[in-house]
C-alpha cells in the first residue's frame, strides 16, 4: 500500500546512489510525507517535488510559503477548528486531525462512538502538541525549488534531461483515492488533475524512464521488464513486502541486500552529508551487539565484502546524537595483547577523514574500557586485517602500524592511545585543519 513512507533502509540505500551527485537537481515522483526530498535536500541536492494528495500540497505550502484555499465542509470539524489558534501549520494540522478520525467517524459501535468524542473534544490538545512537535523536530524546515500539483508520470517525462527522477509510485489502483477518501468527503479543495494510475499497465512507462533518461524508481512489486536496471533488493522482514530498487543512475554499485530473521538494527538517526565536526561536538561511543553492525555493512561497506557474519561485539559512534561509525570485534581472531576489529565502516559523507576519525576513536580508553567488561581481558592495543593488492593502506596509515604485508592483505595494529575518546577527537581534529591548510 502506497502511504507516502519510505523505510530506512531505501533511504540509506538512496544516499549511496546519489551521494556523488551533490548539486544535481532532483525530481521526486509522489512526494507523500516528502522523507525522500529532504533527504535529497541534506545532501546538497535542488528538489523539485511533486504529489496530488491535499496532505502533501499543504506541506509544500508550509515550505515554499504558498497558500492553498482548502472549506471544511463539516459543521463539527469547522467547529472545532475554530478554536485553534492561528499558525503556519493550522490546514495542515486539520488534515492530519481529520486522517486521525477516519478509523471512528462511522461511529458504528460504542469502542468508536467513545473514541471519536474524545478526540473530538479534546481537539485543540491535539493541534497545540503537534504544533510543538513540529517546531521542536523542525521536520519542516526543508527546501523545495517548486512543487508540481498533478501526475507523476508526467513530472518525471517533462524533466527529461534535466536531473535525476526518484519515484516511489502507487502500487495498486486507486491508492491515492482509497486513502485519502475521507479528507475529500469533508475538505473542499481545487483537486489535481492527473490520470487514474495501474500499476499493471506501468511497466512500459517504467522502462521509458529508465531506457532515456536518469530515474531511480523503488516498489514493493518486482518488475521483471526492469531486471536490467535492478540495483538492489531490500527485505523487511515477516508480514512486509520486499523492495526492489532500480536505476539508471550509474554508480558503480549493486546493492543485493536481504535481512534475515537473525539480522536486526535499531534505527538511529545518521549525520546528514554536509555535517560539520567542530570543537565543541559531543562525541559518543555505544555499544551493541554485532548483529547491528553486521545490520548497516550492507550500506556502508563495499558490495565485494561478505558482511552477513563476523563478531561478537559492535560499537556504535555518535556526533551530537547521530550516527556516524561502525565497528565489530571478534574474540576469536583476538590475540593475547591484541583485540581484533571485525569491521568498521562510516556512513556517506562529506567529510573526507571520517575513516580517519573513527580510527582515532577507537584507540581511546573508552574503548578498551568496553573491551575488557565484555570479553573479561585487558588488551594493550588493536589489530585487524586489511584485504588490499596495495602496499599500504590511506585508512589507517599514520594511526595505526603496519605490522606484516602479505599477498592481497595488510595485517595493522595499534597500542591504546591512553586518551580519552574527546582527547583523540581532538587531535584528528587539529590534524585535519593542519591538513586542510
Amino acid at each position: 500500500m502506497f502511504v507516502g513512507s519510505t523505510p530506512a533502509e531505501v533511504r540509506i540505500l538512496l544516499s549511496e546512489v546519489i551521494k556523488d551527485r551533490k548539486g544535481t537537481d532532483i525530481y521526486i515522483g509522489c512526494s507523500g510525507n516528502f522523507t525522500i526530498d529532504k533527504l535529497s535536500y541534506y545532501m546538497g541536492c535542488p528538489v523539485h517535488s511533486n504529489d496530488v494528495s491535499l496532505y502533501s500540497k499543504l506541506i509544500a505550502d508550509i515550505v515554499l510559503g504558498t497558500e492553498t484555499e482548502v472549506e471544511i465542509k463539516e459543521q463539527q470539524y469547522r467547529d472545532a477548528f475554530d478554536t485553534w489558534e492561528e499558525s503556519k501549520y493550522k490546514k495542515l494540522i486539520e488534515v492530519l486531525f481529520v486522517m486521525k478520525m477516519s478509523g471512528f467517524a462511522a461511529q458504528k459501535n460504542d469502542y468508536q462512538k467513545t473514541f471519536f468524542e474524545f478526540y473530538m473534544s479534546s481537539s485543540i490538545e491535539f493541534y497545540r502538541n503537534t504544533v510543538a512537535k513540529f517546531e521542536k523536530s523542525k521536520c519542516l524546515d526543508f527546501q523545495i525549488r517548486d512543487f508540481f500539483y498533478g501526475d507523476f508520470v508526467e513530472h518525471i517525462r517533462n524533466k527529461r534531461g534535466k536531473g535525476i527522477g526518484i519515484l516511489f509510485p502507487p502500487t495498486y489502483k486507486g491508492g491515492y483515492e482509497k486513502i485519502f477518501k475521507y479528507v475529500e468527503d469533508n475538505f473542499g479543495y481545487e483537486h489535481a488533475k492527473y490520470d487514474m494510475f495501474d500499476p499493471a499497465q506501468a511497466d512500459e512507462i517504467f522502462n521509458e524512464f529508465m531506457q532515456e533518461d536518469e530515474n531511480i524508481i523503488y516498489s514493493d512489486r518486482d518488475i521483471p521488464l526492469l531486471t536490467e536496471f535492478k540495483l538492489g533488493k531490500v527485505k523487511l522482514g515477516q508480514g512486509k513486502h520486499d523492495i526492489f530498487i532500480y536505476s539508471s543512475v550509474d554508480n558503480g554499485q549493486k546493492y543485493y541486500i536481504e535481512r534475515t530473521k537473525t539480522i536486526k538494527g535499531k534505527e538511529y538517526p545518521i549525520i546528514p552529508m554536509d555535517f560539520k565536526f567542530e570543537p565543541e561536538t559531543k562525541i559518543q561511543v555505544l555499544q551493541c551487539k554485532a548483529e547491528e553492525i553486521n545490520y548497516y555493512k550492507a550500506f556502508f561497506m563495499a558490495a565485494k565484502v561478505d558482511y552477513t557474519m563476523g563478531g561478537d561485539m559492535g560499537l556504535l559512534f555518535f556526533a551530537d546524537g547521530k550516527l556516524f561509525g561502525m565497528v565489530s570485534f571478534s574474540k576469536t581472531l583476538s590475540d593475547e595483547n591484541n583485540a581484533f576489529i571485525q569491521s568498521d565502516f562510516v556512513v556517506s559523507s562529506n567529510e573526507k577523514r571520517l575513516s580517519k576519525l573513527l580510527i582515532y576513536l577507537l584507540k581511546s580508553e573508552e574503548v578498551r574500557d568496553k573491551l575488557i567488561v565484555s570479553y573479561k581481558h585487558y588488551y594493550e592495543g588493536l589489530k585487524t586485517t586489511v584485504f588490499t593488492d596495495k602496499p599500504v593502506s590511506m585508512k589507517y596509515r599514520g594511526v595505526f602500524d603496519l605490522i606484516t604485508r602479505h599477498k592481497g592483505k595488510l595485517i595493522y595494529a595499534s597500542k591504546f592511545s591512553g586518551l580519552s575518546i574527546n582527547e583523540n577527537y581532538n587531535l584528528w581534529l587539529n590534524r585535519t585543519k593542519k591538513a586542510s591548510n
